[in-house]
C-alpha cells in the first residue's frame, strides 16, 4: 500500500512538473512570436513596398546584400525598386528594427523639397551616423541652425570668385602639370600598354586641395613623390600582349597624406553597416585609426600655427595664400565683432579644415576618373573638346604652350562647359541626396512620419529615363513646375554633352538649365564646394586633353562597374595616353 501511494505521489509530481514546463514553454513561444511580430518591418501606410520584405525581420536586406555582393553598388539597387514597383515614391526596409527609408525617383519633387520645403526636411541623420565621427564639428553634418550658419561664415571666403580664381586656380593648375609630367613618364616606360590611374587621380586631387587649404609650401605633394621615383626608372616588365595592362610601382606617400586617406576610407566601412555609428566607433578603436587621428591633428595644428604666425607678423592684414589664411582672418573678424577671444585652434576650425580636405578631394577625383573613361570611350567627344579648347586658347596654340590658369578661368568655352556638366550628370559621383523629415509631412500625397530618411535618386526616372506619370494634385502647395526637359527619354542615360547646348542667335550656347542635375543637391544645403568642383574639372580637363590623346582601352579594362562608398566611384580606370605636341 505504501509503495502504491509512493508511486502515485511520484506520478502526481511528474505531472505537475510537466505542466509547469508546458506552461513555461508555451509562454516563451508566445513571447517569441510576439517579439518576432514586433520586430517585423512596419510599412508606412499607402507607400508602395516589396511585399516579401515585411514577412521577415531582415526586410529588404537580403535582396540588397545579394545585389551589392554582385555589383558593389547600393544606389542602383534602390532605384531598381522604384522601377520594379512602378512608383516615384517607395519605402525600403534596409535596417532591422528601424523605420523604412523613403525613396523618391522624381527630379521635380526633389527640387521642390530641397529648395522650398526646408522647414520640413533637413540634413540626414543617417549621413551623420556614417561619416560624422571623423569630423563631428564640420558644418556638413549640422542641421540648418544658427550654429550651422556661424560655421559657414568661417569658410565663406573660400568659394568667392577672388579666392577661387586667384588662389585655388593657381594651385590646381600646378598640380595638373605635375600629373601630366607623371603620366608622360609612365607612358614612356609602358610603351603604349594601358596602366591604372585610380591612385594617381585620387592623390593628385588630394595634392590640389591640400595646396589650396595649406599652401604649396606644404611638404606633402604625393604626385611629385611619384615623379621623383619615375625619374630613376628606365624600364619596367611589359606583358607580351599589347592590350594587357602594366603593373607599375608606386612610391610610398607621406605619412600625413596616408592618415587622411585612412580617415576617408573609414567612412566606407561604416557605410556598409546597418548600424553605421556603432561600426565606425569599433573601427576607430584600431591602432591605425588612432594613429591617423593623431597625425592629422598634429599636422593641422602645425599649419594653423604657421598661418597664425604670418597673421601676427603682418598685423592682422595677412596676404591670403591658402584657405587656412582665410579661415583665420574670418575667425579674427568674428571674434572682434562678438567681443570674445580669438580661438584659432578650436575644434570648429580643425573640423572645417578636415571636412574641406576629405569632401573636396574624394568627389573631384572620382569625377575625373569617370571623365577619363567617358572621353576614351567617346573619341568623337574627345576630339571635339580638344578642337574647342584650341579654338578658345589660340594664344597658347600659337606659342606652343599650355593655357595659363588665368586663361582657362577667364575664357568662355561652351562645349567645354557642356562636357563638364555631362560628366557630372552621368558620373553620379553622388548618386543620391538624403534628408531627414523634421515633422510629420506628405510627399506626393503620402504621409511621411517625422524622423524618416528620405532619399532623392540622381540615377533614375526623370534624370536617366522617362519620368513616372504623377498626378499633379498630389504635389505640395510650394511646388513650382520647372521648364520641360526636351531630351529623348531613350537617350537620357547616354553620355552626350550636346544635350546641354541650345541654339541662341544662331550659336550653340551652354545652358545649365537644359535638363535635370541633382548630384550637387539643391537649395541652401546643396554642395558647398560646387564652385570649386567646377573650377577643378575645367582646369584638369583642359590641361589633360591638351596634353594627351586618351585612346580607347580594351573592353576588359573599360568596365563601368562602380563601388558605392562616400562617392560613386569606378571599380577600374585605365588609360592609354599618347602625348600630343604643344
Amino acid at each position: 500500500m505504501d509503495r502504491f501511494l509512493s508511486q502515485l505521489s511520484f506520478s502526481h509530481d511528474a505531472s505537475a512538473s510537466y505542466t509547469v514546463y508546458a506552461v513555461w514553454l508555451g509562454t516563451l513561444s508566445i513571447g517569441l512570436y510576439l517579439a518576432y511580430q514586433w520586430a517585423l518591418p512596419k510599412p508606412i501606410p499607402g507607400i508602395p513596398y516589396n511585399t516579401e520584405a515585411v514577412k521577415t525581420v531582415f526586410g529588404d536586406a537580403p535582396s540588397l546584400v545579394e545585389h551589392t555582393t554582385k555589383t558593389r553598388e547600393l544606389y542602383s539597387w534602390m532605384v531598381k525598386q522604384n522601377i520594379k514597383l512602378q512608383s516615384p515614391i517607395i519605402q525600403l526596409f534596409v535596417r532591422p528594427l528601424s523605420k523604412p527609408w523613403v525613396v523618391i525617383a522624381d527630379f521635380q519633387e526633389a527640387q521642390d523639397i530641397l529648395i522650398r520645403r526646408t522647414k520640413e526636411f533637413d540634413k540626414s541623420i543617417w549621413f551623420k551616423d556614417v561619416a560624422g565621427a571623423v569630423m563631428p564639428e564640420s558644418h556638413i553634418f549640422m542641421r540648418t541652425t544658427p550654429r550651422f550658419k556661424q560655421h559657414r561664415r568661417i569658410i565663406q571666403d573660400i568659394m568667392t570668385p577672388g579666392f577661387l580664381n586667384n588662389v585655388a586656380a593657381l594651385h590646381i593648375h600646378n598640380v595638373a602639370k605635375d600629373v601630366i609630367r607623371l603620366w608622360e613618364q609612365k607612358a614612356r616606360v609602358t610603351k603604349s600598354h594601358p596602366f591604372a590611374v585610380i591612385q594617381d587621380v585620387h592623390y593628385g586631387a588630394l595634392d590640389a586641395i591640400w595646396s589650396i587649404i595649406f599652401g604649396e609650401d606644404s611638404s606633402n605633394n604625393t604626385t611629385r613623390t611619384q615623379l621623383k621615383l619615375y625619374s630613376t626608372i628606365n624600364s619596367v616588365e611589359l606583358p607580351s600582349n599589347k592590350e594587357s595592362e602594366v603593373d607599375l610601382p608606386r612610391a610610398e606617400s607621406p605619412v600625413t597624406v596616408q592618415s587622411v586617406m585612412t580617415l576617408t576610407q573609414s567612412i566606407d566601412a561604416s557605410l556598409k553597416s546597418p548600424v553605421p555609428a556603432l561600426a565606425h566607433w569599433v573601427y576607430r578603436q584600431g591602432s591605425d585609426m588612432k594613429k591617423a587621428f593623431k597625425t592629422k591633428e598634429e599636422f593641422i595644428q602645425k599649419e594653423v600655427q604657421r598661418s597664425r604666425q604670418r597673421f601676427e607678423e603682418q598685423a592682422g592684414k595677412i596676404e591670403v595664400r591658402c584657405a587656412v589664411d582665410n579661415i583665420l582672418r574670418r575667425e579674427a573678424i568674428f571674434a572682434e565683432k562678438e567681443g570674445r577671444k580669438v580661438d584659432f585652434h578650436s575644434r570648429d576650425v580643425y573640423d572645417e579644415v578636415l571636412g574641406l580636405l576629405i569632401a573636396a578631394h574624394d568627389t573631384t577625383s572620382t569625377s575625373i576618373l569617370w571623365a577619363l573613361k567617358f572621353l576614351a570611350d567617346n573619341q568623337d567627344v574627345q576630339t571635339k573638346l580638344r578642337e574647342a579648347l584650341r579654338t578658345a586658347h589660340m594664344g597658347a596654340v600659337a606659342e606652343k604652350r599650355y593655357p595659363t590658369f588665368q586663361e582657362i578661368v577667364n575664357t568662355t568655352s561652351h562645349y567645354r562647359d557642356a562636357v563638364v556638366e555631362e560628366i557630372f550628370r552621368v558620373s553620379l559621383t553622388e548618386a543620391a541626396v538624403c534628408r531627414t523629415s523634421l515633422v510629420d509631412t506628405e510627399i506626393l500625397g503620402h504621409f511621411v512620419p517625422k524622423d524618416t530618411e528620405v532619399f532623392f535618386m540622381c540615377n533614375g526616372p526623370s534624370i536617366f529615363s522617362s519620368p513616372f506619370v504623377i498626378d499633379e494634385s498630389t504635389r505640395s502647395a510650394t511646388y513650382v513646375k520647372s521648364s520641360t526637359c526636351n531630351w529623348d527619354p531613350a537617350h537620357m542615360a547616354a553620355f552626350d554633352p550636346d544635350r546641354w547646348l541650345v541654339d541662341r542667335d544662331g550659336q550653340k550656347v551652354f545652358e545649365p538649365s537644359a535638363g535635370p542635375l541633382l548630384v550637387f543637391s539643391l537649395g541652401e544645403r546643396g554642395c558647398y564646394g560646387r564652385k570649386m568642383a567646377y573650377l577643378e574639372m575645367r582646369l584638369f580637363l583642359t590641361m589633360l586633353v591638351w596634353a594627351f590623346d586618351f585612346q580607347e582601352c580594351p573592353k576588359g579594362l573599360s568596365g563601368y562597374g562602380a563601388i558605392d562608398k562616400l562617392v560613386h566611384a569606378p571599380q577600374q580606370c585605365y588609360i592609354k595616353p599618347v602625348k600630343l605636341a604643344l
